[in-house]
């Protein structure tokens, strides 16, 4: 053997390897989109904050506009974008102020009693929000 034989094999290895066609199963490449999902999800700031109410009402604001985000620890989320103000009332809710001062919670959602008892005693549960809008109310 010898030295052109020798810088010839490795670059040939590598590009039959890269010449190859990837192997794709079907349930790696749902589970791969999933996990893509997921990963966008945490990685990318969200660019509004969806307020849901159990009647079906979604608001949605703008992070940029965020200007106050408090916790209570009586259990409540005071937000303010602009003039306009959420708060929100629960159990559990320093994660969830946490997640949206990070610009990473996508919405923040009404529960309902029915929801109160099959959470973890640790997850947050929101039990009402109230929006006021300048000085009306949503």
């Amino acid at each position: 053997m010898n030295d052109e034989d020798t810088h010839n094999k490795p670059v040939l290895a590598v590009h039959k390897y890269l010449r190859a066609a990837p192997r794709h199963e079907p349930e790696s490449q749902e589970a791969s989109a999933e996990a893509f999902q997921e990963a966008r999800a945490k990685s990318r700031e969200a660019l509004m904050l969806d307020v849901r109410l159990t009647d079906g009402t979604i608001v949605s604001f703008p992070y940029g506009s965020l200007s106050l985000a408090k916790y209570l620890p009586s259990g409540a989320i005071v937000l303010r974008f602009g003039k306009d103000e959420v708060y929100a009332e629960g159990r559990n809710l320093s994660r969830l102020r946490d997640a949206i001062t990070e610009h990473r919670a996508r919405f923040i959602q009404e529960g309902i009693d029915a929801e109160l008892n099959i959470k973890p005693q640790d997850a947050a549960h929101i039990e009402r929000i109230t929006i006021t809008e300048g000085d009306d109310e949503l």
